[in-house]
C-alpha cells in the first residue's frame, strides 16, 4: 500500500508542474506608460493625434507562432453612440521587430474580426514590435467620451498554444470650442448712422470660431431688444437691414434682409474654424420715412453644439438725423420751350418736387419768380398765356391751390402745403406756355426757384 500511495503522490505533483509553466505568454503595453489606449481631447484640424502599443511574446515552445487584434467592444460615449470604426486606423511600426514578419503595415481600419499583425520566425523565438494608432476627424459621426475594448492574441501554428490580452480604449472628442462675437469698433455695441447704407461705411460684427471637434455648429441671431426712442416709438420694421458676408459655405442667411424680431439661423456647418461678417445698414428709402432721434435695443448671438449653448448679447444703437430737404428734378436741358409760334399748340414742361421730412412739423413749397420772362429787348411774355398747375397723385398727403392751369405770377407764394404731421411728399408742377398773335420775337428767360418752409 506504501508504495501505492508514492506513486499517486508522484503523479498529482507532476501534474502541478505542468500548469506552472506556459509555452508562449503575451504582454501589450501603451508606450505612454498607461494600462489602456488613450485618446486625449481630439487636436484641431491640420495636427496628428497618435497612440502606439508595443507588443512582446515571450516563446519556448519553439514553435511557429502569429499574433491577431480585433475589437471586442465597439467604441460607445456617455449618449450611447456607437464611433464609427472606421474613424481608427492601426499600422504596425516598420523595423521595430527583431525576427519574423509584420503585416499590417499599411494603415488600415479596426475591425471586429481578427487582423493578422505579426507572425514569427521558423524557430518561434521570442520578439516584440509595435503597433501605432491614429485618427480620422473628417469621418468620426460623434462626439463625447468613447469607451471600448480591444483583444490581443497570440496563437501557436501547429498546436494548441495561445495567450490573450484585452486593453481598454479611450477616446475623448469632447469639444474644445471657442468662439468669438465682437462688434468692429466696438466689442458689445453697434452703433449705426442715418447714412449708413453700404458696407464701406456701415458697422458690423465679426463672428468666428476655433477647436470645433466635427460637431454641427449652429449660430443663431436674435432680437432681445427692438430699436427704440426716448418715447418708446419703434424703429420702423425695414429701416434697419443685415447683411451676412464671408467665405463660407456655412452661411444661411446671406444677402441684405431686415433685422426682424425672430430668431434667425444665421450660420451652420461642421467645419474645425470658420469666420464670417454681419453688416449692420440703413434701409436709404425707409429711413426718409422714420422720425429722428435715437433708436436703442439689443440683439445676441447664440451659439449651439450637441455640447452646449453660449450666448453673445450685443447692444444697438441707430441714430437718425433730422431731415427736411427739396429736390427738384427738371427736364434734361431745363424747362425750355423751342419754336413758339402763335398759332401753335400750346408745350407743357414737368418738374418733379420731392420733400423729405422726419420732423413731424408742417411745411409748404414756395415758388418765387421774381421777374417776368423778357426778351434780349426787355419785351415781357403775356403771364396769362404762361401758366401752371400742379398734381398731387392720389393718396399723397398734402394739398394745392393750383388744381388748374393758372397764370404764373411773379413773387414768391406757396404752391404745396403739407399736412398737419408735415409727411414727406412727392408731386408734380406741370408748366404751360401758349403763343399768342402779339407776342414779341425772341428768346425769353425768367428765373424760378423753389424753396420750404416750415409753417
Amino acid at each position: 500500500m506504501l508504495r501505492t500511495l508514492i506513486i499517486a503522490m508522484l503523479f498529482c505533483l507532476t501534474g502541478l508542474t505542468q500548469a506552472c509553466f506556459a509555452t508562449i505568454s503575451l504582454s501589450v503595453n501603451p508606450i505612454d506608460g498607461s494600462n489602456s489606449l488613450r485618446f486625449g481631447s481630439v487636436p484641431v484640424a491640420g495636427s496628428e493625434s497618435k497612440q502606439e502599443i508595443h507588443i512582446r511574446v515571450n516563446s519556448t515552445s519553439g514553435g511557429r507562432y502569429q499574433v491577431f487584434q480585433r475589437i471586442l467592444e465597439p467604441m460607445v460615449n456617455e449618449k450611447g453612440d456607437t464611433l464609427n470604426l472606421q474613424a481608427i486606423g492601426a499600422q504596425t511600426l516598420s523595423n521595430s521587430n527583431s525576427s519574423g514578419t509584420l503585416y499590417l503595415q499599411n494603415s488600415d481600419r479596426l475591425s471586429m474580426s481578427d487582423q493578422l499583425l505579426y507572425s514569427s520566425s521558423q524557430g518561434g523565438v521570442s520578439d516584440s514590435f509595435i503597433i501605432g494608432y491614429s485618427l480620422d476627424q473628417s469621418i468620426m459621426n460623434a462626439s463625447g467620451s468613447f469607451r471600448g475594448r480591444l483583444v490581443f492574441t497570440v496563437r501557436g501554428m501547429g498546436n494548441d498554444d495561445s495567450d490573450q490580452v484585452t486593453i481598454d480604449v479611450l477616446l475623448d472628442t469632447t469639444s474644445n470650442l471657442k468662439v468669438s462675437v465682437k462688434g468692429v469698433q466696438n466689442p458689445n455695441r453697434i452703433h449705426i448712422q442715418g447714412s449708413d447704407t453700404t458696407e464701406k461705411t456701415g458697422n458690423s460684427v465679426t463672428v468666428s470660431f476655433s477647436g470645433n471637434r466635427n460637431q454641427e455648429v449652429r449660430i443663431y441671431q436674435e432680437t432681445e431688444t427692438f430699436p427704440q426712442n426716448e418715447t418708446d416709438q419703434q424703429l420702423g420694421a425695414d429701416v434697419l437691414q443685415m447683411d451676412a458676408q464671408g467665405d463660407t459655405e456655412g452661411l444661411r442667411a446671406g444677402g441684405t434682409r431686415s433685422l426682424g424680431n425672430n430668431r434667425t439661423l444665421i450660420y451652420s456647418s461642421n467645419k474645425d474654424e470658420d469666420s464670417f461678417i454681419i453688416y449692420f445698414l440703413v434701409n436709404a428709402n425707409q429711413v426718409q420715412q422714420q422720425d429722428a432721434g435715437s433708436y436703442a435695443g439689443s440683439i445676441k448671438y447664440i451659439v449651439e453644439t450637441d455640447q452646449g449653448t453660449q450666448e453673445f448679447p450685443i447692444d444697438l444703437q441707430c441714430d437718425i438725423p433730422p431731415m427736411f430737404t427739396i429736390n427738384i428734378t427738371t427736364p434734361a436741358g431745363g424747362v425750355s420751350f423751342s419754336h413758339v409760334l402763335a398759332n401753335s399748340p400750346p408745350q407743357d414742361e414737368e418738374v418733379v418736387v420731392t420733400v423729405l421730412s422726419n420732423l413731424h412739423k408742417p411745411y409748404q413749397v414756395l415758388q418765387d419768380l421774381q421777374t417776368s420772362m423778357t426778351n434780349q429787348q426787355g419785351k415781357e411774355f403775356d403771364s396769362k398765356y404762361f401758366t401752371l398747375q400742379v398734381e398731387v397723385p392720389p393718396g399723397q398727403k398734402g394739398q394745392t391751390d393750383f388744381t388748374e392751369f393758372s397764370p404764373v405770377q411773379t413773387g414768391e407764394y406757396p404752391i404745396f402745403s403739407s399736412d398737419s404731421m408735415g409727411s414727406g411728399a412727392t408731386f408734380k408742377v406741370l408748366y404751360r406756355l401758349q403763343g399768342y398773335v402779339q407776342m414779341s420775337p425772341g428768346s425769353f428767360l425768367a428765373p424760378i426757384r423753389f424753396s420750404l418752409n416750415q409753417k
